[in-house]
């Protein structure tokens, strides 16, 4: 049985975290610094996406990171032109398998399994969609979010608020974070949008390392 087949099945993912303030939330996953995948890992990372924390660390507020543990995090590092972020742990999380970070964009129809804790869900649900098609550059709708390479996913089960920032799986490989819903007039159109990954691998892996050094 196929990893994301077992976690189908029990509903839960042990990589996938919330990152909570008093006011709000967004969803993340564990990852390693070299962006492979682990077995057992305690990893000290979290990519995430970058407009939760687009005023920076709040000094006065408090950044906790929970899964089946809780830590806070000490450190953030955005990647530039996009909606993602790389999150440094004040101390390792419990040991966990942790997904790598693909390499290539999805394909037109590509099943993608999106995870995250978006509608209050007290454990990460599960969202099951097929990938439409990547554009340069998308805005969010104030244009204070730019997602840029953007991957546009059909879901059979919509993403909502708090599913920001969710990792999005194509083959057990983690292809994007979730950034933007498509909901004109207040209706969700179950079209969301992927920050993709593979192109900022460089970036992501820079990131680990100064955070590393932190």
């Amino acid at each position: 049985m196929r990893f994301l087949d077992r976690l189908e099945h029990v509903k839960a993912h042990p990589a996938v975290v919330k990152i909570r303030t008093r006011n709000g939330y967004c969803s993340g996953v564990l990852v390693d610094s070299s962006l492979e995948p682990r077995t057992q890992h305690r990893a000290e990372l979290v990519l995430t996406c970058a407009h939760f924390f687009r005023d920076g660390l709040e000094e006065s507020d408090q950044y906790k990171v929970s899964g089946g543990f809780s830590r806070r995090i000490k450190a953030v590092r955005t990647i530039d032109g996009t909606d993602m972020a790389l999150c440094a742990l004040d101390s390792p999380a419990p040991a966990r398998d942790v997904p790598g970070i693909a390499a290539q964009t999805p394909s037109f129809r590509d099943p993608i399994s999106t995870w995250g804790f978006g509608g209050k869900a007290r454990r990460a649900q599960l969202r099951q969609g097929l990938f439409l098609m990547p554009f340069f550059r998308v805005w969010s709708v104030d244009f204070r979010t730019t997602v840029s390479p953007a991957g546009m996913v059909f879901n059979t089960l919509p993403a909502v608020k708090g599913d920001s920032g969710g990792p999005a799986f194509l083959n057990d490989e983690v292809v994007g974070t979730q950034a933007l819903i498509l909901n004109p007039l207040g209706k969700n159109l179950r079209i969301a949008t992927l920050a993709l990954v593979a192109p900022h691998r460089r970036a992501l892996i820079a990131a680990a390392a100064d955070l590393k050094r932190r």
